[in-house]
C-alpha cells in the first residue's frame, strides 16, 4: 500500500478514535489543553475532513488540470524555452506559471536547464545534456544569427558577420569565443581577418530548426 494513503488511513482512524473519546467523555476530561470541550470536539471531528481532502487533492494526476497540460504542451513544443517565454507565450501570471511548473518538476514531467542566468524547460527525458545545451544556445538571439549565418554558408568572415548583424567587431569576438568554447566553431586567420566555420553542423542545424530559427529537413 502506498505510504502516504496508509498514513492518511492511520491519522483519521486515529482522529475518530480521539473524536469518539471526546464526545462521550465528561466535560472535565481534558482540563489540561486550555480548550472547552464543545471546542475540542469540533476539533476532531474535523481531522477526519481535512485528511480526506489531502486523499482527493493526491489522487489528481499533474497533467488533469487544464492550466498545467497548457504549460506542459508549450514546453513540448518549445523545448528550451525560458520561465518569461511560458508566461509571454500563454499570457499567464509570474505566480501561477511559478506553481504549474514546481508541480511539473516535481512530478518529473518537466525539467530545467541552467542556461547562465535563465532556466530553460524541456520534456524530461526528451533530450541529451549535449543537445539541451545547444538549443539552449541556439535560443540567444545574436548566438542563434550567427549560428543560422554559418548553417547557411561553408565559412564566413568575422567582418562580413559583424555588418550583417549589425554589431560591432569586439561584441562579435565575445560571442564567437564563446562558440569557440562550446565547440561550435573553428576560427582560422584568413589574411588580416579570422574565417568561421561551423563543427557539427547537422546537430546545429537540427537545433536551428526545433526552434524555429531555419525551415527545412533535418
Amino acid at each position: 500500500m502506498d505510504r502516504k494513503l496508509a498514513l492518511a488511513i492511520l491519522l483519521t482512524l486515529l482522529a475518530l478514535s480521539i473524536s469518539f473519546a471526546v464526545t462521550t467523555a465528561e466535560p472535565n476530561v481534558f482540563p489540561d489543553f486550555g480548550v472547552q470541550h464543545n471546542n475540542l470536539q469540533r476539533l476532531t471531528a474535523s481531522v477526519p475532513i481535512v485528511v480526506g481532502a489531502g486523499l482527493h487533492g493526491n489522487s489528481t494526476l499533474p497533467l488533469d488540470q487544464p492550466t498545467r497540460l497548457e504549460i506542459n504542451d508549450f514546453i513540448k513544443t518549445h523545448p528550451g524555452v525560458h520561465f518569461r517565454g511560458i508566461c509571454d507565450g500563454l499570457g499567464l501570471s509570474v505566480g501561477v506559471v511559478q506553481y504549474h511548473l514546481s508541480v511539473l518538476e516535481h512530478a518529473g514531467i518537466v525539467m530545467g536547464h541552467s542556461d547562465g542566468q535563465n532556466k530553460r524547460f524541456f520534456e524530461t527525458d526528451a533530450f541529451a545534456q549535449s543537445d539541451m545545451k545547444l538549443i539552449s544556445l541556439v535560443r540567444h538571439e545574436t548566438t542563434g544569427k550567427i549560428l543560422t549565418i554559418l548553417s547557411q554558408n561553408p565559412s564566413a568572415l568575422h567582418r562580413d558577420i559583424a555588418q550583417s548583424l549589425g554589431i560591432s567587431s569586439q561584441a562579435l569576438s565575445w560571442q564567437m569565443n564563446q562558440l569557440k568554447k562550446a565547440g561550435l566553431i573553428t576560427a582560422e586567420k584568413a589574411g588580416v581577418n579570422v574565417e568561421y566555420t561551423l563543427n557539427n553542423a547537422d546537430a546545429v542545424k537540427g537545433a536551428l530548426n526545433l526552434t524555429g530559427k531555419i525551415r527545412g529537413s533535418c
